[in-house]
Formats: C-alpha cells, structure tokens, sequence
C-alpha cells in the first residue's frame, strides 16, 4: 500500500516540530548574522529599538525577554560596535534611554533584508498563504502562553517580529504567486 501526501503528525508531537523549526530557524539566523559580529539576540536589540524607539534599558530588556544582567553585557557589546548609545533619561537620572545609532539603523536595514532571505529558505515548502497563516496561527499561541504567563499586559510581544513575518508573507506573496499558480495542478473542490 503506497502512502499519498504527507504523513499525518500527531497532535503531542507539536514540541518537538516547533523545536526542530525554531532550531532551523535560529541556525539559519546566526548564519547571517556571525559576519557581521550579532547575535540573535543582538538583533533583537536593533528590531526592538528600529520598532518602538528609544526606550530604557529595563523596558528593553522585557520587551526582548533578556535577563537584565545579561542585558547590561549585551548592550556594552552592541555600544562599542557603535551600533546603540545610551543617555540618560530626562525624566528619571537614574535610568538610561538606548537609542539606535545611524550605523546601528543601517546594520538593522542590511541584517532585516539579509534574514528575510534566511526565512524565504526556511519556509520554502509554503506557499503565500499558508506562510500568512503559519503567522497568524503562531502569534495567537505566543500571545495566549502571554496572556498565561501574565506578561502580554506588561510587555506586548515585538510588532518588529510580527513586521518581519508580514513583510516576508508579503514579498513572498508577490514574487512567487505566478510560480506557485503555475506550478500547481487545478483542483476541483
């Protein structure tokens, strides 16, 4: 007996799936961004930042989801590449805005297109659309382990994570939709 279409997964695997993607994703990530001396979480940094704006060390830190501690050594890091500065806060002395240089904003341009590819690679076997929902699906489980957790009201999950995925959906939407229709056969439903 020949099996059609792909195999059925079951339903307590899912852990498993979303590790070995998410593996694969981080993988194809730090692939693009070893060259340019970031890290994944360096990039977070630069997305949070292009995103909302200057903001204070501890806002970014929960909005990345970084231990403060560890936050403090990632900033020095991306500061002596020239990519952040820190100020102090007008309205709190003791705190300090993270702003985005010009070359930290022309590193977040040139990794924001570099990572799109990276994800073009990783979600090759979607279509637009089903790229659009495995989104839209994704997000509403990240915002429901949020809402769990306690933590959407306090720090909302990155627009700039959700950005990129639209932007990818989109151009990808734009540049393989005459592929994709001409690839697949016509179904009658």
């Amino acid at each position: 007996m020949e099996r059609k279409g792909p195999r059925a997964r079951k339903p307590e695997q899912i852990g498993q799936l979303l590790t070995v993607t998410a593996a694969a994703a981080q993988s194809l990530a730090r692939e693009r961004l070893r060259p340019l001396d970031l890290t994944p979480r360096g990039w977070a940094v630069l997305s949070a930042l292009a995103d909302e704006g200057p903001r204070p060390q501890i806002d970014l830190a929960t909005a990345t989801g970084t231990d403060r501690t560890v936050m403090t050594y990632l900033l020095d890091d991306l500061e002596r590449q020239g990519l952040i500065e820190r100020t102090r806060d007008q309205r709190d002395r003791r705190s300090y805005q993270i702003h985005l240089t010009r070359r930290g904003e022309e590193m977040h341009r040139t990794v924001a297109s570099g990572l799109a590819a990276q994800a073009d690679t990783l979600l090759k076997p979607l279509d637009a659309p089903e790229r659009r929902r495995l989104t839209d699906l994704l997000a509403r489980v990240a915002d429901g382990w949020a809402r769990r957790e306690g933590a959407l009201a306090q720090a909302p999950r990155s627009r700039q994570a959700l950005a990129a995925l639209d932007t990818l959906a989109f151009t990808t939407r734009r540049s393989a939709g005459a592929r994709s229709r001409a690839s697949r056969p016509r179904s009658s439903q």
